[in-house]
């Protein structure tokens, strides 16, 4: 069994650079935040998003390998996985990761700090441990192991347990160059995954069968997995709600079908938006997708550094139609997973007063609705914020496709 990584068996990895500057980074966090030692559990949570933590640290933790990180403050990074030695990943790591029985991380953790007494008295911040505004953002409660933490509570009862979340959002919240040329190929890649639908997608097709072609697009342009497509199908007007595995429906005649496409690149998270017509658009289609692109143009040509996202939901509100047709922005952060700020429908004052800094990537997708009614347009693209103001990671032009024969 290979004890190193080798460039032969590898996936799509960082510079020992960028690790270098990533773990300076967390390391003063650490310091003015009095923190002498983060722990990444094992935490597959919804499409992997519950180790993005860990994947930031190590690049460790895709395709719902469980993985448990041992950061302190000084010394050596430690990194366990279900079988010790080389990954593909595990680049940043000369003597390769550790070996850890499944289900195992607070155990593993306990046993690490034990071995390292100086940190028994030590400050533990626990990723995960809570949700904040920039990490963790779907998960109000957090979505850490309890018993695990549990065990660490109990057995290393001289050390003070507190949450890593907010510390590990602020890192991860601004992206270096090639932090954002990985999300740059996390869009190709979810380009080439949305002309499989293109392609595939017509009336009388199972959307089980496009969904499939889609997953094999995205894992031979070089994908990591799990992807996330969420989708929504129906007729115009009457959509199904947004669901992460089509059913057993087969597509119609005046159907719409809108997906979120996320393209995967070394564990790197890009998502594009895009709606379909079945068969040949309505007015009403056409006039919403319209509406939606306004709303895209607007916040795209405002985002520069500094402005805050309450200006920018202002500035994605438009009406249209005769009063008929409106479009709203929702937007979020990218990067490892359940990146902040999350725009979607609850937005707090704190939020609202977030400035976007140089260097945050953000999905811009705003959605349409006509006459009250929602799916009547949905385009969206991953952007990175520059000193002179957004770049679309993206090359697809903004358009309706209406698929037929």
């Amino acid at each position: 069994m290979a004890d190193t990584w080798s460039e032969e068996w590898t996936n799509a990895v960082f510079s020992e650079a960028e690790r270098d500057r990533r773990w300076a980074r967390v390391r003063e966090l650490m310091r003015r935040d009095g923190i002498d030692l983060i722990v990444c559990l094992p935490c597959t949570n919804s499409h992997d998003r519950g180790q993005a933590d860990a994947r930031y640290l190590t690049q460790l933790g895709e395709n719902s390998d469980e993985a448990t990180v041992a950061f302190p403050i000084e010394g050596d990074v430690t990194a366990w996985h279900t079988r010790g030695g080389a990954w593909p990943s595990s680049n940043w790591f000369a003597a390769g990761v550790q070996a850890a029985p499944r289900g195992t991380g607070g155990r593993t953790i306990v046993d690490w700090v034990q071995a390292h007494p100086q940190l028994e008295r030590a400050t533990i911040g626990v990723a995960g441990l809570t949700s904040s505004l920039l990490g963790h953002v779907r998960e109000i409660e957090g979505e850490v192991n309890w018993q695990s933490v549990d065990i660490i509570k109990r057995e290393l009862p001289q050390a003070h347990i507190v949450s890593a979340t907010d510390l590990l959002g602020e890192a991860r919240f601004v992206k270096s160059g090639e932090e954002i040329g990985f999300l740059g190929k996390a869009t190709e890649i979810a380009e080439i995954t949305l002309e499989a639908v293109r392609l595939h997608a017509r009336a009388g097709v199972r959307e089980r069968h496009v969904f499939a072609q889609m997953l094999a697009a995205n894992a031979d342009a070089g994908g990591s997995f799990q992807p996330m497509f969420g989708w929504i199908s129906g007729p115009l007007g009457n959509t199904h709600h947004r669901i992460e595995q089509p059913s057993f429906r087969t597509l119609q005649p005046g159907d719409v079908l809108a997906i979120e496409i996320e393209g995967r690149w070394g564990g790197y998270v890009a998502q594009i938006d895009q709606q379909f017509s079945i068969g040949p658009a309505s007015q009403d289609l056409t006039d919403g997708m319209k509406l939606s692109f306004e709303s895209f143009d607007r916040v795209f040509e405002a985002l520069k550094p500094g402005i805050t996202v309450g200006e920018l939901i202002e500035i994605g509100r438009v009406k249209g139609m005769n009063g008929r047709g409106e479009a709203s922005l929702t937007m979020h952060g990218r990067g490892t997973g359940d990146d902040g700020p999350l725009v979607t429908t609850r937005i707090t004052p704190e939020m609202r007063s977030l400035e976007l800094p140089e260097g945050c990537c953000m999905i811009l997708k705003p959605s349409a609705r006509v006459d009250g009614k929602p799916d009547y347009g949905h385009w969206g693209e991953t952007v990175a914020v520059r000193s002179a103001g957004a770049e679309r990671l993206g090359k697809r032009a903004q358009e309706l496709y209406e698929l037929g024969p």
